[in-house]
């Protein structure tokens, strides 16, 4: 195994499912190497931070939401326009939903037609509970609450031992504060604003950045990050997730790499 000393986590997109102009919805990537999610744009928002899409390994589905896959054909086209055959590019996701994501996304592309000779991606179904193994990382998940099957993930770097923790979308659900209980640091959606989600109207099953504090409190995670909203708010998500989480609370910026 490598030997390295940091984990790193660089932040594609942090805004809403309609990203403000400018920025992506939410999507990320770890050690370079490891997508969550695509956003809109992912092929040049990993060319504007220096990343050559080639080098992505695995993706992570939180669900199949349009917003979170939106750009699949294009990572796939991308691979294949450079001649890289697909076989290469593992995709983990919700077990309801992955396979007939990524179907559609290579007839979309006419991969029959076009790139018959090239093989299909290694999809990887997870449902909520599984866990994932590889040399390098480790996964679990739990379920989350939205209108689709959605997983919560906790990802524990073998390299270095760092582990962290992100929700995808989901509304308030304490089940998910157990699964990451001990995370270095949580990203958590605060789609509805500084606000709590009121279950009599949160019919699209998102949360706000005070439910985020709720589930950062309770785990006693070291920091949480909150993604997945309008960035005209951003500020307001913070100062008021600062009220219920003890520590800190940041909106991380589009190109904006963590280092643990």
């Amino acid at each position: 195994m490598e030997s390295v000393s940091e984990t790193r986590v660089t932040f594609l997109g942090t805004s809403t499912a309609l990203p403000d102009i400018g920025s992506d919805t939410a999507s990320f990537l770890i050690n370079e190497k490891y997508l969550v999610d695509t956003g809109w744009s992912l092929i040049n928002n990993l060319r504007n931070c220096d990343i050559d899409p080639l080098q992505i390994e695995y993706l992570f589905f939180t669900h199949m939401h349009h917003d979170h896959y939106l750009s699949l054909p294009s990572l796939f086209f991308y691979f294949l326009m450079k001649r890289k055959d697909l076989k290469d590019l593992k995709i983990i996701g919700p077990a309801d939903d992955v396979e007939r994501i990524v179907t559609l996304a290579l007839n979309f592309l006419q991969k029959e037609v076009f790139y018959s000779d090239k093989s299909f991606p290694t999809i990887i179904p997870l449902s909520p509970g599984d866990n994932y193994d590889h040399e390098l990382f480790h996964l679990t998940t739990c379920d989350t609450i939205h209108p689709v099957q959605g997983l919560c993930y906790r990802f524990t770097d073998k390299r270095t031992g760092k582990c962290f923790s992100f929700t995808g979308d989901s509304a308030y659900y304490p089940k998910i504060a157990e699964h990451v209980k001990g995370s270095s640091f949580l990203i958590h959606e605060a789609s509805l604003g500084p606000i709590h989600a009121d279950p009599s109207t949160n019919h699209a099953l998102h949360s706000g950045a005070l439910d985020a504090a709720l589930i950062a409190e309770s785990a006693q995670v070291g920091k949480l990050y909150l993604v997945h909203g309008a960035l005209s708010r951003k500020e307001e998500c913070v100062q008021a997730a600062s009220q219920i989480y003890k520590g800190t609370v940041e909106w991380p910026e589009d190109g904006q790499t963590i280092v643990l």
